[in-house]
């Protein structure tokens, strides 16, 4: 029951997402799919994790895992919003060659961030 509502909410309320999720789904089809509690996950072999909607992509370490999980929650309860006030930071903060160098100086980890705290706070609550 859980995964059908779960489901429902991120092809309703997260359909933005999902379905950009699921044009990168599709483009890595060939690789390992399976589910992480109620989301679709997939081994992409990239070195990072990024969650859209209903979907999560990690390379084959586990452990981002949760996290990446965490952002899906954040998805059902953003919705249409989770672009702008999720992705968008999350993808500057985690790409930007300023802001790489800056938290690597500083040694400010990443979860600094607050879409990474609140993905990792989420995470914990949901074990």
């Amino acid at each position: 029951m859980k995964r059908i509502l779960y489901t429902l909410c991120q092809c309703t309320w997260g359909i933005l997402q999902t379905l950009i999720g699921a044009v990168v789904f599709m483009i890595f089809i060939k690789r390992k799919h399976y589910f992480f509690n109620s989301a679709v996950a997939t081994e992409w072999g990239l070195n990072c994790g990024v969650s859209l909607g209903l979907f999560i992509f990690v390379d084959d370490e586990k452990e981002l895992m949760p996290h990446e999980y965490g952002h899906t929650i954040q998805s059902l309860i953003l919705g249409p919003f989770y672009l702008l006030v999720i992705v968008l930071p999350s993808l500057f903060w985690a790409g930007l060659p300023m802001l790489k160098n800056m938290r690597k100086n500083k040694k400010i980890p990443y979860s600094f961030l607050y879409t990474e705290k609140w993905a990792d706070y989420l995470s914990r609550k949901l074990k």
